[in-house]
């Protein structure tokens, strides 16, 4: 193989073993808790049941909480962006 080869393959071998990425449910069966020092964000729409933050949370898009229960503790912090 000549040596541009050689390094096209190793990069496209590269991109595809390192690509990573995060994804949630769009439907919570339990409670979404954020811990104090956490930093947390959720694609939407979601539908959760609860939602606690003690920490940092940011949705983007909407959220549906089921059971009606947002609690944003004294130092929590919640963004919601659409």
């Amino acid at each position: 193989m000549s040596r541009i080869a050689d390094i096209i393959t190793k990069q496209l071998a590269l991109a595809t073993a390192t690509e990573t990425g995060s994804a949630n449910e769009d439907t919570f069966e339990g409670d979404l808790t954020v811990d104090a020092n956490t930093n947390m964000i959720v694609a939407g729409p979601i539908t959760v049941p609860n939602i606690t933050v003690n920490g940092n949370l940011s949705i983007t898009n909407e959220v549906d909480i089921t059971t009606g229960d947002l609690n944003v503790g004294t130092n929590g912090s919640l963004s919601i962006v659409n």
